[in-house]
């Protein structure tokens, strides 16, 4: 009977995890079809570098992240310890978006519409420590449902002020709203309910939480920074039109990309569970059972985006985009690289690998940021495709590689962290 409740508990947090997170990725593609429809290229390319900024400072607000969290196994460090180091974070991130947009010299318009992108990914970091308090105890379920909420309610919000003022700036404010509203009334009621934890500003555990999950930042900050290497790289050397356009071709890689998340989270207990147990056998079949669904799904992505994805892409946003088929095929391919570098990342952190982690993304940010200025400034847009998937290429090699190497002592890191 246990197991049969057990079972039916996954199935439930598998699927609304799915389509949380489903909703939520899709957002970002709503919101650029919203805008190239209704206002203008210009503000299409404005708002795809926006989010990508936003992007990237997330990670500082998610900092070590709910990987880390969840199978987090230190009894010490405590739920109020993760949502008050969160909070702070979250400040960090907002702070340091002020400060990129002063050095970079953004018009106001630009400069507005990139700090409050940021503010709006602050509150997703945020929600995603209360994320890992309900995750912890086997709730993902009320994860899917919070994502589903905020993201309809965000996206309706969006679509209603953008059409009657046809201007972002309104409409990310109202999007804003929702989300504070949907963490107000639904996400603190499910950590209470769960977790009852009185917040207490405990130092010795804030340390630790930056200390130890330094490295677990450094590479989700750089992973960031990879997958978008070539959207910064355009910044300043293309219009905003063409910073649209390939926004446009790389997003349907980017939500690929993002829904291997689907199979990662609900089997992170799994992995922990092996790792506690020291079963390295179970541990290594879920990380393989992994990259064969990620690796399958994404020939599919592959062949469907050659047969379709130029049509459906030109249909929804109005534009002619049919001299681009080679080049979204290139970004397809590199994101699923770059999928199958996640899931080896996930295992990795769950085991404390952290350090490889922090060399393999160095180098590959460094070579990111080199060649994606070389092809860009040679090649333009196109330039742009090569160098993603010239990134993904190299990451997914490089862990490819430390992942088999590490074998031998894929667990020796277990008595240190229990």
């Amino acid at each position: 009977m246990t197991q049969t409740i057990d079972k039916n508990k996954f199935k439930k947090n598998f699927l609304w995890n799915v389509i949380g997170m489903t909703c939520n990725c899709f957002n970002s593609l709503f919101f650029m079809i919203l805008i190239t429809r209704i206002n203008s290229m210009d503000d299409a390319g404005i708002f795809t570098l926006s989010f990508s900024i936003a992007c990237l400072v997330y990670y500082i607000g998610t900092y070590a992240g709910r990987v880390y969290q969840v199978t987090n196994v230190n009894d010490s460090i405590t739920d109020s310890d993760f949502i008050i180091h969160r909070a702070i974070t979250c400040v960090m991130m907002v702070f340091i978006s002020l400060m990129y947009c002063f050095i970079s010299g953004y018009s106001l318009y630009k400069f507005t519409v990139v700090i409050l992108l940021c503010i709006y990914k602050s509150l997703e970091a945020f929600s995603d420590v209360l994320y890992g308090v309900v995750q912890k105890n086997n709730n993902l379920y009320q994860v899917g449902i919070s994502l589903t909420i905020k993201s309809v309610f965000a996206l309706i919000l969006f679509v209603v002020v953008d059409i009657v003022t046809r201007n972002i700036i309104y409409s990310i404010l109202f999007a804003i709203l929702a989300w504070i509203l949907v963490i107000v009334l639904y996400d603190f009621k499910n950590v209470n309910y769960v977790s009852k934890f009185k917040l207490h500003f405990n130092i010795s555990s804030l340390r630790d939480i930056f200390k130890n999950g330094f490295f677990v930042f450094i590479i989700n900050f750089l992973s960031s920074y990879i997958v978008n290497a070539p959207k910064y790289a355009l910044d300043g050397r293309a219009s905003n039109e063409l910073q649209a356009i390939f926004g446009i071709i790389l997003m349907p890689a980017t939500l690929i990309s993002l829904g291997v998340q689907y199979f990662i989270q609900p089997f992170l207990e799994q992995l922990t569970s092996s790792f506690k147990n020291n079963d390295k056998k179970a541990f290594n079949k879920v990380v393989i059972k992994l990259l064969f669904i990620t690796s399958g799904l994404g020939v599919i992505c592959l062949i469907g985006a050659y047969i379709l994805g130029i049509p459906v892409l030109s249909l929804v946003y109005g534009l002619e985009l049919s001299a681009y088929l080679f080049e979204l095929e290139i970004i397809i391919f590199g994101s699923i690289l770059f999928a199958l570098s996640l899931i080896l990342s996930s295992a990795l952190i769950t085991v404390r690998y952290n350090f490889i982690q922090f060399i393999v993304f160095v180098i590959t940010s460094v070579f990111g940021f080199f060649i994606s200025i070389i092809l860009i400034t040679r090649f333009s847009i196109d330039g742009a495709a090569y160098a993603y998937s010239c990134i993904m290429l190299l990451e997914f090699f490089l862990y490819g590689l430390i992942y088999l190497m590490l074998q031998k002592n894929l667990f020796k890191n277990l008595e240190k962290e229990v």
